[in-house]
């Protein structure tokens, strides 16, 4: 079966290319679980994120327009009735 070094070196080689398809399996095996639970951890920042914006940002975002029709509404006032609305100090 071992006749010859050139047998030695082939099954050397045979045995060192098994281990190493084995520990790069078993690292992409290793890969694939990290990737997974970090897209499991963005799905939860990404849920978290909307929430906030649907209790935060989108509620602000509605007062900015209120205020902005008021100032509106305001500067009509103030037009056409010649008085001073604002909170100014005299």
């Amino acid at each position: 079966m071992l006749a010859t070094s050139q047998d030695i070196l082939n099954l050397a080689l045979a045995i060192g290319f098994s281990l190493i398809a084995l520990f790069l399996s078993i690292a992409l095996f290793y890969a694939i679980f990290v990737l997974r639970d970090l897209s499991q951890a963005t799905s939860a920042i990404r849920s978290a994120a909307s929430k906030v914006n649907n209790v935060i940002v989108q509620p602000l975002k509605v007062l900015k327009s209120v205020f902005e029709h008021s100032k509106d509404i305001a500067a009509f006032v103030e037009k056409y009735t010649g008085k001073n609305t604002s909170n100014k100090k005299r």
